[in-house]
């Protein structure tokens, strides 16, 4: 018997300004995931795919740089990943990887731009997160 996903939209910052049906819709496009510690969740290069959101644990965020994996963030519950590459149509700018095991919920490509369309409050927070990490990635002038 499965048990009920340990992450509840509601409590998400990311999902407090959405109502009731909103969060109901949004609900029907995630899928609650358990990762150990030390899975790849998004390895740089690759297609984007997913949309990911982090409701327990913490993930840490690297880039290859000159042969060696630098570490550029960590993120953790509440906070999301992917987004950048799903706007943009861009391959993964980064690879995160399982610091700790985490509880997870996953939209597809396709479901992640519903989610923007059903939820203006969501999109708007997205886009603000997605400009401020790229703009934080590029290189200093």
């Amino acid at each position: 018997m499965d048990a009920a996903p340990a992450i509840r939209l509601s409590d998400l910052e990311l999902f407090a300004d959405c109502t009731k049906a909103e969060l109901r819709q949004i609900e029907s496009l995630t899928t609650y995931l358990q990762v150990e510690q030390d899975r790849v969740l998004i390895r740089e290069g690759s297609a984007a795919k997913e949309f990911i959101i982090i409701g327990s644990g913490r993930a840490r965020i690297s880039r290859e740089t000159g042969g060696q994996a630098t570490r550029v963030a960590d993120v953790g519950s509440g906070e999301f990943i992917g987004e950048m590459e799903l706007l943009a149509k861009t391959p993964r700018a980064a690879t995160a990887t399982a610091a700790t095991d985490l509880t997870l919920l996953v939209s597809s490509a396709s479901e992640f731009k519903s989610m923007l369309h059903v939820a203006p409050s969501v999109a708007e927070k997205v886009r603000r997160t997605s400009i401020a990490r790229a703009a934080s990635l590029r290189p200093a002038a």
